[in-house]
């Protein structure tokens, strides 16, 4: 089945399943995947302006990565400074891109949620097993040349 959920990420959606009185027995016997999405604005290729990284969006790049363990190479790496031009309504950008988390219930977290474990520890397992945040997926789109960091900021407000 498929259904939409409004939470912070996709771990939280164990969280208000719980509140909307489903028990945390069938959470995990049922739960198989759950993801969560931001659109963020994509930059538009046709006006904008290479650029090197600022030191301080540097620095952002090494906090993130050290809070979720992600390495982040900028060697030889530049952004974008959005300009605007027809083709964008002189906004700078052109369409959205998904910035995305999956969690992947698997036996451990299924027995975490099913003996009503905390989501700190349900979120410690989660990422031992290869599980990103929101945010890491989005500083890859930025690395990538799809979006930038304030866009980013804006929409995950980190």
């Amino acid at each position: 089945m498929l259904s939409t959920i409004h939470t912070v990420d996709c771990i939280e959606v164990i969280t208000r399943l719980r509140k909307l009185g489903i028990s945390s027995y069938d959470i995990g016997s049922v739960l198989a995947t759950s993801i969560a999405q931001r659109l963020v604005r994509r930059i538009c290729k046709d006006c904008c302006e290479e650029r090197p990284f600022t030191d301080q969006e540097k620095e952002t790049f090494e906090r993130i990565g050290k809070r979720y363990d992600v390495q982040y190479d900028l060697e030889g790496k530049h952004t974008f400074k959005p300009v605007g031009c027809e083709k964008c309504n002189n906004t700078g950008f052109r369409g959205r891109i998904a910035a995305n988390e999956i969690l992947s219930v698997n036996d451990e977290i299924k027995d975490l949620i099913i003996s009503e474990g905390s989501i700190t520890d349900i979120r410690a397992a989660a990422h031992a097993n290869e599980y990103r945040p929101l945010l890491c997926d989005a500083f890859t789109k930025v690395l990538e040349g799809h979006t930038v960091i304030s866009e980013v900021r804006k929409k995950l407000a980190f």
